[in-house]
């Protein structure tokens, strides 16, 4: 029997918890052709959430979705808005391939096999065409099903557009949505100050969405699910919670080991087993990270992980034998590679499991 935890995955309908507030939202948003960012700390379930309300809304509203963590160019945006496109009309082949054709003039649709599902499904190919030939026909042809249809295009990690340097890709979807009707543009992301720059006061996305922090799952929801599957008493549930800062993925990867030891009463001695079992899992992969760093960023590290706060204290200075001005200099390159983030005159580890290791590493 397949976990009901889902911490590795999307989690299945049925696996779907909590979140009733934030659905409600994402559903009026739709409703009413407004447009949403959705932004949080990484592994919160954004992406689980924005794909179970797409769901619910597929009967009247054709549903984009596309993920862009791994685009490296403005081309490479164009295609995965494209792909998300053709993905979002169901029906036989030959019906869905004429519907397309008949929306996209420049760009051809030709059916393909899967190579994780091994099924049938349709690919765009535009290798001949230009960023600006795909990315206007993908607007002319949601503007024409518009007419007809309500439609929802989210696009997960979209602070990646700010890594794109030859285009401004921000400044080229203002000057559609503003012009869109019966479209709702929903903006996934974690990179708190690449989204920042895209939505800020003089950027061009400035107004153009609501914006939404995407709080942890409220303690009750998560009782109400898990002691469906477990026998486990409140006190434990806040402990597993405060265990993983209310950071969903932690959160149901301590669930998930419980739920394989269901036999054993859970107690916090096997709570803390499970997350010790967790740790130990990555422990390789974060002293790999851990060794690209230079001392002053090995420092560095271990000062916010332990500290949070009044990092700059002097005799948190004195203790670890660093200046201000390199831990400062540290700080900010961790920061730059996303390793720390900040949160007004806190700093944080964004991933909870590392920052759990690290606290357990020595302070010298």
């Amino acid at each position: 029997m397949q976990s009901p935890f889902a911490h590795d995955r999307l989690p299945r309908v049925e696996e779907f918890y909590g979140r009733s507030r934030e659905l409600s939202r994402i559903n009026q948003a739709i409703h009413h052709s407004t447009n949403l960012l959705i932004h949080s700390k990484r592994r919160m379930g954004k992406s689980a959430l924005i794909r179970h309300a797409l769901a619910q809304q597929a009967n009247d509203t054709l549903c984009l979705y596309a993920d862009i963590f791994h685009i490296t160019s403005k081309e490479g945006f164009a295609q995965a808005l494209l792909d998300a496109l053709a993905s979002a009309h169901k029906g036989d082949l030959k019906s869905t391939i004429k519907k397309l054709t008949s929306l996209l003039k420049r760009v051809r649709v030709e059916p393909a096999i899967d190579p994780h599902t091994l099924e049938y499904t349709i690919r765009p190919v535009v290798a001949t065409l230009s960023f600006e030939e795909m990315l206007a026909d993908f607007m002319a042809g949601i503007e024409t099903i518009a007419q007809q249809q309500r439609i929802a295009v989210a696009i997960d990690e979209f602070q990646q557009i700010a890594t794109i340097g030859d285009v401004r890709l921000d400044a080229l979807l203002r000057s559609h949505i503003q012009q869109h009707h019966n479209i709702t543009w929903i903006f996934l992301g974690s990179k708190r100050h690449l989204l920042t720059s895209l939505f800020e006061y003089s950027a061009p996305l400035y107004e153009m969405a609501t914006h939404f922090e995407l709080p942890p799952l409220c303690l009750d929801e998560i009782e109400a699910y898990a002691t469906r599957h477990l026998n486990i008493e409140r006190a434990q549930i806040e402990h597993v919670y405060t265990l993983a800062d209310g950071e969903t993925k932690l959160l149901q990867n301590i669930l998930h080991l419980l739920y394989l030891e269901r036999e054993h009463p859970v107690t916090p001695e096997s709570i803390d087993r499970a997350l010790d079992e967790i740790i130990a899992s990555k422990d390789t992969s974060y002293r790999m990270l851990f060794d690209t760093l230079s001392q002053n960023q090995k420092t560095a590290l271990k000062i916010v992980g332990k500290q949070k706060r009044a990092v700059y204290n002097a005799s948190i200075l004195q203790e670890h034998h660093i200046k201000k001005q390199t831990l400062q200099s540290a700080i900010d390159a961790l920061l730059g590679r996303e390793i720390l983030d900040r949160d007004g005159d806190r700093y944080f580890l964004p991933d909870r499991t590392l920052e759990l290791w690290v606290e357990r590493l020595s302070p010298v």
